[in-house]
């Protein structure tokens, strides 16, 4: 499937956007000045995940793909430019198990509209429970493919979501894939950056170093053609940075990450001079669609908004990612140390790997340790206790646990 191509006009279904964010305070005069919450400051990805069958299983039970528009009653997805319909046969969907990478995961909501769509409930699964046809099981904290494998022996699950490079590993074993939710949440946000307020407020000349790093390992990545340098070494790190089973050979686990490659958009903001004004009203819609749907328990308005566009306003701070594009930062004289946490096992977050291990950020004075999470629940753990100043993760958890912990109010 070619990538970046797919624009997906979504029936009945709450698109999630989920890209890598992370709002600051560059000094005391900004808009956040809450020093022991976190923001969002800037973008990571979008697209780039997607829902794997039990071996046995047949694609075509789950989701029908068809070129003629579905008659009335029919749950689909259309796919605005290729002009197809994907099909939802809700009546297979329930009474079915499929695994998410962890509860408040973008892939976990991801599924959860989904089975919302199709009138389906979505109960958490635990052994012995009867299997209901008016609803979709779930069991969260399954965080890769092998892990997906195991679990097979202890629970008759259909099915997975999960992000890349777990899909493409799951196709080079020959696992049928589903849906690339590039296909059905086409463009959604992803991963985001967050920051604690704190590090903001104490080291924002430093976030903009490393935006103006992490911004040029973005562009080489996009840039690089299969043919060039980048490209090969791209592959090479993420080959060794991506978690995939023991079993598989070098040239399988290659093949998957070429494949990854292609199902996923690296972006840092919303335009090339910094702009995240999409990212604030993406999260802005999140956080209402959370809350409708009682992920979130705390509203706009008990936080001390007026409505969630202002809480999103306050919450997404693209001022760093913009000094970091201008270049109206002051280089470091003396080497700076940025604790950053970011889920392991995927290539979302390939960039910030790309410029660690091709010395982009050594030779910005940046010392980078990051700390290799299960998930972006996990992840905001780190970024919330003050272990992490930076996390790489979902849009949902951060807006999830932001949201509930009350680090994000008026």
């Amino acid at each position: 499937m070619d990538k970046k191509i797919l624009t997906i006009v979504v029936v009945a279904v709450v698109v999630i956007a989920a890209i890598a964010v992370a709002v600051v305070m560059m000094n005391s005069g900004n808009k956040n000045t809450d020093a022991d919450g976190l923001s969002i400051v800037g973008r990571v990805n979008s697209e780039g995940s997607g829902i794997i069958l039990a071996q046995g299983e047949d694609s075509t039970d789950y989701i029908t793909v068809q070129e003629d528009m579905p008659g009335f009653g029919a749950v689909y997805i259309h796919n605005d430019v290729t002009g197809l319909y994907y099909v939802f046969n809700k009546e297979n969907w329930g009474g079915k198990l499929f695994a998410t990478p962890g509860a408040a995961t973008i892939q976990h909501v991801q599924l959860m509209q989904l089975a919302s769509m199709m009138g389906l409930k979505y109960v958490s699964y635990t052994d012995g429970t009867q299997m209901k046809s008016d609803t979709l099981y779930y069991i969260a904290g399954v965080p890769s493919f092998a892990e997906f494998v195991n679990k097979q022996s202890s629970a008759p699950l259909t099915g997975f979501i999960i992000w890349e490079a777990q899909v493409s590993v799951a196709m080079v074993e020959e696992y049928p894939i589903l849906v690339l939710t590039n296909e059905i949440f086409e463009g959604h946000t992803c991963c985001i950056i967050g920051a604690s307020n704190e590090y903001l407020e104490k080291e924002g000349n430093t976030l903009a170093v490393f935006f103006s790093v992490y911004k040029d390992a973005v562009d080489k990545i996009n840039n690089a053609d299969r043919f060039s340098d980048d490209y090969a070494k791209l592959v090479e790190i993420a080959t060794k940075r991506v978690s995939m089973p023991d079993g598989m050979t070098d040239e399988e686990k290659i093949e998957a990450i070429k494949s990854a490659l292609n199902n996923v958009t690296y972006v840092y903001a919303d335009d090339n001079k910094g702009s995240l004004n999409l990212l604030k009203k993406d999260i802005a819609k999140l956080a209402e669609d959370l809350y409708n749907s009682k992920q979130i328990s705390m509203s706009a308005k008990d936080l001390g908004f007026n409505s969630y566009d202002e809480l999103a306003q306050k919450f997404v701070d693209d001022s760093y990612m913009k000094k970091a594009i201008a270049g109206t930062f002051t280089p470091l004289s003396e080497k700076k140390t940025i604790n950053i946490a970011a889920i392991s096992g995927d290539i979302h977050q390939i960039a910030l790997w790309f410029a660690m291990d091709t010395g982009m950020f050594e030779d910005a004075k940046l010392d980078v340790k990051v700390y290799p999470q299960s998930n972006g629940p996990a992840v905001y753990g780190l970024l919330s206790n003050g272990e992490a100043d930076l996390g790489f993760l979902g849009a949902p958890p951060m807006t999830i646990r932001s949201m509930n912990g009350e680090d994000i109010h008026a």
